[in-house]
């Protein structure tokens, strides 16, 4: 009888396992959730919101209609193309340079007034934030730009002014300027040399930079003209007559809107109560200060509180106050 045929010795190997791809991976680490109807919520996150831009190419339209046109509760990010100028922040001014940029924190007091005459070339992006830790670091930090700085505003104003759809793209622009913003975070700061310089030798600006210097650092009780005429040493009319003539608008206005920008921040970002923050901000009572902010701010302290805790549009300041 025939044999049978030894086996053969050749094996039928499996094809070898696939790697599970990243995502795979990834899908096994998934947690169940807590809800099926809570999860991230987009205004918990760093997402600007309300963008405006706009552009000034005339020295002439950054000199201030008024105080409350530079106290404001909205970011507002400066970028300098053409004609360099000093920009005052707070109690320090910069001179930037065309190419770098400077981020104006929410009431922050700040102004031009020492740019001289003639053409220029300035683009400004103001928006409200709600989570703004990310770009913490760029307060009181104007920053050299570099070409992926310049192309993301390129592709900004693009979609601002020529949309690529019918409407403009809203969540595009606010997730590339949140992009724009965590990049400047990264780039270097402007020259020492031009940082927290004298703006001018013009006394006047002198005198108007010792007048917001001594109202900043008194923000905490009610300062009189005739107080704060005493401590720089000049009349009460002469410094009425500087402040009208490099701001347009009386100084007893503008050193009211500082306390009460004070206040306005303190209800955005500190835990004191209200009462608190009036006695921080040098008012005699919670009717004087609640009586105040209403008419600056067109509602009451508390209520100008929950609108923030709420991630809700604050309310424009009035004027005059």
């Amino acid at each position: 009888m025939r044999r049978n045929a030894a086996p053969s010795r050749a094996t039928h190997l499996k094809p070898p396992a696939k790697e599970p791809t990243p995502l795979r991976r990834d899908l096994k680490k998934l947690p169940s959730p807590k809800s099926l109807f809570s999860g991230t919520r987009i205004e918990q996150s760093f997402a600007p919101d309300n963008i405006v831009f706009f552009q000034r190419t005339d020295t002439s339209k950054l000199r201030p209609e008024g105080v409350s046109t530079n106290y404001h509760h909205r970011f507002e990010l400066v970028t300098v193309f053409e004609r360099a100028a000093p920009l005052r922040i707070d109690r320090a001014t910069y001179q930037l340079q065309p190419g770098e940029g400077a981020l104006i924190f929410p009431n922050q007091f700040h102004h031009f007034l020492d740019v001289q005459k003639g053409q220029l070339d300035w683009l400004f992006i103001t928006f409200e934030c709600h989570h703004p830790e990310p770009i913490l670091t760029l307060r009181d930090s104007p920053r050299v730009y570099d070409e992926h700085t310049l192309s993301l505003i390129g592709q900004l104003v693009g979609e601002y002014v020529d949309p690529r759809g019918a409407t403009r793209d809203n969540l595009f622009l606010s997730y590339t300027l949140a992009r724009l913003l965590e990049h400047l975070a990264t780039l270097p700061l402007i020259a020492g040399a031009r940082r927290d310089i004298h703006s001018s030798d013009d006394l006047r600006d002198q005198i108007l930079e010792k007048i917001n210097r001594h109202v900043r650092e008194n923000l905490d009780r009610a300062v009189s003209i005739g107080d704060l005429a005493q401590a720089l040493g000049y009349s009460v009319s002469h410094l009425r007559a500087v402040f009208r003539d490099r701001l347009s608008v009386s100084l007893g206005r503008y050193m009211r809107e500082s306390r009460l920008s004070e206040a306005a921040k303190l209800l955005q970002s500190s835990e004191f109560n209200v009462s608190e923050i009036g006695e921080r901000c040098g008012f005699e009572s919670l009717y004087a200060f609640s009586r105040a902010f209403r008419k600056a701010y067109g509602l009451p302290p508390r209520s100008y509180r929950q609108l923030v805790q709420q991630g809700a549009p604050l309310p424009t300041p009035s004027s005059p106050l």
